[in-house]
């Protein structure tokens, strides 16, 4: 089945950076992760948070196969996307993550 495997990242960032972070992961880190094999498309979401915490935005990778997600965790880009991330805003932002893969679909 195609395109039913969810990359998930939950990335919180300090607030006093989250305008640079915003606009440098929506302009430019997240089409570097969609130009790698296999990932098709990207959703990204605000969580609602209080006005004193860290900004939460969870971004959901769609790709073709789990096949493909383990092929770009062995390869160079990961390492490569993610020490970018880290150099850039390693200490105002925190981030975990998470595979989802469909087995059924509720009708």
């Amino acid at each position: 089945m195609s395109g039913n495997v969810l990359y998930e990242l939950t990335i919180e960032v300090d607030p006093k950076a989250e305008r640079e972070w915003l606009e440098w992961y929506t302009r430019v880190h997240v089409f570097d992760v969609l130009k790698q094999p296999g990932f098709q498309r990207a959703t990204f979401y605000c969580v609602e948070t209080n006005a004193d915490e860290w900004a939460r935005y969870i971004v959901a990778y769609q790709v073709e196969s789990r096949e493909a997600l383990e092929v770009y965790f062995k390869g160079d880009a990961v390492q490569r996307l993610r020490a970018d991330h880290y150099a850039r805003f390693g200490g105002v932002t925190r981030a975990s993550r998470q595979v989802l893969s469909l087995h059924s679909v509720v009708e």
